[in-house]
C-alpha cells in the first residue's frame, strides 16, 4: 500500500499478503484439524501454527513507522489522525457486524480498548492502537542512542514477562495477546529499520533473508512438535518467543527488501495487490471461514484432515482476497485519501523505490 507520503515498495506488500495467507490458513485449518496436528514437511508448521502471521504484521509496522520516521519531528496530531483514518473505518463495520450477532456487548467493547476482548481479530487492532500510544515516547527515548534504546526496551520487557510467568506460572496470554509480549514485535522491527542503514547488512541482504527464514521454519516446527500454541500455555518459552519472533521476522523484512530477488512483474502486482487489502482481509476472514468449511464438510471432504484443510484454504483464499477488495474500495480507500504528512517540517520526498507502509 502506499504511505500517506506517497512512496511505496511492493515487496514490503508482498510481506503483508504472506501474513495474511497464513493467518488464514490457521483459522481455517483448526476448524476441525486438531491442534496437535504435526505436518511431515516442516515448512508446513508456519501454517499449521499460522497464528505467527500476527506476529509477522506487527513486526512490519514498527519497521514501516520507523523508517517513514527515521529521526524526523513527528506532528502528533497528523499521526494520530492518519491512524484513526487507517485503522477505524473498517474496524466499526467489523465490530458493528459482530454487536449485531451478539457475539459482542458493550462492556467487551469498552475493555477491548485496554484488554483483549474484541470479537475476531480486532483484539490484535487493540495492541496496535497501543503500540502508537508508546510510538512518541519510544521516539524520545530514542533521542540520543537509537538503536541503545531499542535493546533497553527489550530487556525491560523480557523482565517484565519473566516477573509475570513467575508470579502466575504462566505468561503465554499475556506474551500473545497483549502489548506486553507484541511489544517486542514492534520494536524488533524499528531495530531491523536501523541495521538496515548499514552496508554489511544491505550487500548481505540476501543470505539474511534465507538464513533468518530457514531459522524460523525449524524452529516453529520444532515449536509445533512441542506443543505449538495450544500446548504450551505455560511454558516459560513464552518469555522470549515474542522477541525471538520479532528479530527473525525483522531479518526477513529489511533481507527480502533489500535482496536482489525479483518476481516476474505479473506474480510482483499480484501479491502486492493482495498486500494492499490485507487489513480487510484479517478482519473479514473470521466473518466467512467458518460458512466455507461447514460447507466443504457437508460436502462430504475430511476436512478433519490437514492436507485437506490446507489445500481448501489455499484453493478459497482468492475468494476472501475478492471480498477485501470490495472492502478496500468501499470502506478503506475513502478515509485513505484523507490521510496528510505527520511529518512537522516534511524533507524532500526520498525516492519512490525506498519504502512503503500503510501509514
Amino acid at each position: 500500500m502506499r504511505s500517506s507520503t506517497g512512496l511505496y515498495v511492493s515487496k514490503l506488500d508482498h510481506v503483508r499478503a504472506a501474513a495474511a495467507f497464513m493467518v488464514y490458513c490457521w483459522h481455517f485449518v483448526h476448524v476441525h484439524v486438531p491442534f496437535d496436528t504435526v505436518p511431515a514437511f516442516a515448512p508446513l508448521s508456519l501454517f499449521e501454527e499460522g497464528h505467527i502471521g500476527v506476529a509477522l504484521f506487527m513486526t512490519l509496522s514498527g519497521y514501516l513507522f520507523a523508517k517513514i520516521v527515521d529521526g524526523r519531528r513527528l506532528d502528533l496530531v497528523g499521526f494520530y489522525c492518519n491512524r484513526l483514518l487507517r485503522l477505524v473505518p473498517l474496524l466499526v463495520v467489523v465490530l458493528g457486524y459482530w454487536a449485531l450477532r451478539g457475539d459482542m456487548g458493550l462492556q467487551s467493547f469498552l475493555e477491548g480498548f485496554f484488554i483483549p476482548t474484541w470479537h475476531g481479530g480486532a483484539w490484535s487492532v487493540a495492541v496496535e492502537l497501543h503500540f502508537y500510544a508508546l510510538f512518541p515516547a519510544i521516539l524520545w527515548l530514542q533521542r540520543g542512542n537509537r538503536i541503545g534504546a531499542l535493546v533497553a526496551l527489550f530487556m525491560a520487557a523480557l523482565l517484565m514477562r519473566f516477573g509475570v510467568w513467575a508470579a502466575t506460572g504462566s505468561v503465554q496470554a499475556f506474551s500473545y495477546w497483549t502489548i506486553g509480549g507484541c511489544i517486542d514485535l514492534f520494536l524488533a522491527g524499528m531495530l531491523w529499520h536501523e541495521l538496515s542503514k548499514l552496508a554489511a547488512v544491505r550487500r548481505r541482504a540476501g543470505g539474511i533473508c534465507l538464513t533468518a527464514l530457514m531459522t524460523i521454519i525449524a524452529a516453529w516446527h520444532a515449536f509445533n512438535i512441542a506443543g505449538g500454541f495450544a500446548g504450551t500455555p505455560h511454558s516459560p518459552l513464552w518469555i522470549i518467543i515474542p522477541t525471538l519472533q520479532g528479530l527473525m521476522f525483522g531479518a526477513v523484512i529489511v533481507g527480502y527488501e533489500y535482496s536482489r530477488v525479483k518476481l516476474p512483474a505479473l506474480a510482483d502486482r499480484a501479491l502486492a495487490r493482495v498486500g494492499e487489502v490485507s487489513y480487510s482481509i484479517y478482519l473479514l476472514h473470521f466473518v466467512f471461514y467458518p460458512t466455507i468449511v461447514k460447507q466443504l464438510a457437508a460436502a462430504g471432504f475430511d476436512m478433519a484432515s490437514f492436507p485437506v484443510a490446507l489445500a481448501f484454504a489455499a484453493l478459497t483464499f482468492p475468494i476472501i482476497v475478492g471480498i477485501a477488495m470490495f472492502s478496500f474500495r468501499f470502506i478503506e480507500q475513502p478515509f485513505l485519501r484523507l490521510r496528510g504528512s505527520y511529518e512537522r517540517h516534511p524533507s524532500p520526498a526520498m525516492p519512490a523505490s525506498r519504502l512503503t507502509s500503510g501509514a
